[in-house]
């Protein structure tokens, strides 16, 4: 009896023992610790085709460079912020935002300054380095606080459904046949300029307002119209001895007198120091373009709250 009984507690005993070192390695378990919500790159060259995601901050310093043949992918809803004269390289292929097939743009990137107080030339900007590639676009984001946000070379992407603002140049074509089409240029000093004679890039439906000079041009083959021009110290600058043809644009009035007043052409010697064309511009619309411009400014508001 006695043998039965001892026999009985060490099995109860031997069961707790089980049963509380069970317990304990359940509640042992380590849990895994956050990813880093930001990733920081210095000087960082692409080896390979790359998406960033679109839950974490990119912070870039230095130089970021896409070599030829690769891509580049910056998704929807994707904030990169650039540390003081940073730079990004484009040599291979570039796309940002929401793709050129999509209906429509639901979420923003944002480019922008690093510096809690940024300026309009903070860091340098986009550069596409003669890439001659037609895969990149630029579609549904904000670009802010750059020297040169987008600085197109020889190459012809689209940029379309964004917002580019406080930048000391928003974007420059030199050789370029891009399509602009749907942006919101504002707050610059400089919104657009066009460089060279044998290229066609497309400037149509844009709101470009509020800069110094709206659009600087030395392309007098590019194609200007359908676009908002009002509330720019000069709309349009000319800076050739070559004409240039505008039309259907809205200049903030029908006034042909206040109209001329905005543009810098031949007729005004005074500001200029070389030998200029003339500018163009009749027929112009007589009231503001309504579907020229940045689509979606609700997201605008998402985005700075």
């Amino acid at each position: 009896m006695k043998i039965r009984l001892i026999y009985y507690l060490l099995i109860f005993c031997l069961s707790l023992v089980i049963g509380v070192g069970c317990a304990t390695q359940e509640t042992s378990n380590p849990v895994a610790p956050e990813e880093n919500s930001e990733i920081a790159l210095k000087d960082h060259r692409l080896t390979g085709n790359e998406t960033w995601d679109p839950e974490k901050t990119y912070i870039v310093h230095g130089t970021l460079e896409i070599p030829q043949d690769i891509t580049l992918n910056i998704p929807p809803g994707t904030t990169v912020k650039f540390g003081r004269d940073a730079l990004l390289t484009v040599r291979g292929i570039l796309k940002i935002g929401t793709p050129l097939d999509q209906d429509r743009v639901t979420q923003l990137v944002h480019l922008t300054s690093n510096n809690v107080r940024p300026t309009s030339d903070d860091w340098t900007g986009i550069l596409f380095d003669h890439t001659h590639d037609l895969e990149s676009f630029i579609r549904g984001a904000v670009l802010e606080h750059a020297t040169i946000a987008l600085d197109i070379k020889t190459t012809s992407p689209t940029v379309a459904e964004c917002t580019l603002r406080q930048n000391e140049t928003a974007i420059t074509l030199d050789g370029s046949d891009a399509l602009i089409q749907h942006n919101d240029i504002l707050d610059n000093h400089i919104g657009i300029r066009t460089i060279g004679r044998q290229t066609r890039p497309k400037i149509e439906k844009n709101n470009i307002t509020k800069n110094e000079t709206g659009i600087f041009c030395e392309n007098v083959q590019s194609i200007i119209r359908n676009n908002n021009l009002n509330a720019n110290i000069f709309a349009l600058r000319l800076n050739v001895k070559f004409d240039l043809v505008v039309t259907n644009n809205w200049w903030g009035n029908s006034d042909t007198d206040k109209i001329a007043n905005v543009i810098v052409d031949a007729a005004d010697p005074v500001l200029n120091i070389k030998q200029i064309g003339t500018v163009y511009y009749e027929p112009f619309a007589n009231t503001r373009i309504a579907d020229a411009g940045f689509p979606y400014p609700t997201l605008l508001i998402d985005l700075e709250e």
